[in-house]
């Protein structure tokens, strides 16, 4: 079989299912050993985020972990760490962070015949030095988030993003505005834009949400992330204007939501599992997209649009730059009046635009992004 190396940001058990969780199950089946390889980790970690110290833990064996059909996990435990934090934040921190890998990173690859890959595919920039000590056939660079935007960014990864993106045999960008931000250091940038599951979204049988059972109003759900991009002030004086529709928001928390406990047509569900996430959308009205528009979102390319529209649902959606690049059904929103009404207007015609919007999913799957990389490499 050929041979794989994922360097990622999230764990391949994460929360949330992004493009590379896909890839890697598609490289799986496609006569690929898949390695997927964790973030650095150290004692530190446990004081910044506990979960994610134990899952690499978990992980940081001789041995790499099996998670899945030819898909393999390993994460490696540093004596320090390469972080947002005094003095750590430099490009000499990031190159010992690498060296000081307990057991040593490169050895453990080499014992388990990963120190040469056919491909060497890289989203966490952090991972830079593994394009000098690990022998690949191609570098694929995958640029799904404008890094530099994010707060628990390293100013350094722009050093070793440019590196990369130089380096790198393809480049892949999930969105045109990091087209043209990335455009400056290398032409031949490939638009390679986010998709969906379909497998896992259209089902003979659904079940219907213990949530749902004893709530007889419309209901308008959103998925993913409540964050910083995430538009609390617009779901709420939604909520106000539509409090004949219930609000239901499925995802972790990281900004404070306590605002929104104030509207019984709210309901914050936190995390759900994926596999349970299409039993939410489709005994849902609409699905919403609520984003502030900034400079993070600037470069988003929802994956929440697809997943929505693949049981048929509308979506309503703020003016982000992305969302007119893609051409769906979506009602696109220019203020917080017209966001409103179009929630309305989308669940009234929930059954016209119905095939409409589970075709716009099918025409953007997984494996349909899958076969084009495959033209790359």
């Amino acid at each position: 079989m050929k041979k794989i190396l994922m360097a990622e940001y999230l764990e391949y058990n994460s929360d949330f299912k992004v493009g590379n969780h896909h890839y890697a199950k598609m490289f799986s089946e496609n006569g690929y050993e898949v390695l997927w390889l964790s973030p650095v980790y150290n004692l530190m970690t446990r004081v910044i985020n506990k979960k994610n110290y134990y899952q690499r833990k978990e992980l940081n064996k001789a041995e790499f972990v099996k998670l899945d059909n030819n898909i393999y996990g390993y994460a490696p435990f540093s004596l320090t760490l390469y972080g947002k934090l005094p003095l750590l934040d430099t490009r000499l921190a990031n190159k010992i962070s690498i060296n000081l890998t307990v057991p040593n990173i490169n050895l453990t690859l080499k014992n388990n015949g990963f120190d040469n890959v056919d491909i060497l595919w890289l989203t966490n920039v952090k991972y830079y030095y593994l394009t000098k000590t690990v022998g690949f056939n191609k570098l694929i660079y995958r640029c799904a988030d404008d890094i530099s935007q994010f707060k628990e960014s390293c100013k350094s990864m722009a050093f070793f993003e440019e590196k990369i993106i130089k380096k790198a045999d393809h480049v892949f960008v999930t969105s045109h505005n990091l087209m043209e931000k990335k455009k400056p250091l290398r032409e031949d940038l490939i638009y390679l834009p986010n998709g969906v599951e379909l497998n896992n979204f259209i089902r003979d049988e659904y079940s219907i949400p213990e949530e749902y059972v004893n709530d007889t109003r419309k209901k308008c759900i959103y998925i993913g992330a409540i964050d910083n991009w995430f538009d609390l002030n617009l779901v709420l004086y939604c909520a106000d204007k539509l409090k004949e529709i219930s609000f239901y928001l499925i995802g972790p928390s990281r900004i404070d939501t306590s605002k929104l406990n104030e509207f019984k047509n709210i309901h914050l569900l936190g995390k759900k599992h994926y596999k349970d996430i299409p039993n939410y959308l489709k005994y849902s009205d609409v699905g919403i997209i609520p984003f502030l528009i900034n400079s993070v979102t600037d470069s988003i390319a929802p994956i929440k649009l697809y997943e929505y529209m693949s049981v048929g649902l509308n979506v309503v959606s703020t003016n982000f730059k992305e969302i007119n690049y893609i051409k769906s059904a979506a009602y696109i929103s220019e203020n917080y009046s017209e966001f409103c009404s179009n929630i309305e207007q989308a669940i009234e015609n929930k059954n016209i635009n119905r095939e409409k919007n589970i075709n716009f999913s099918r025409e953007n799957t997984w494996e349909k992004r899958f076969r084009e990389t495959e033209k790359h490499i």
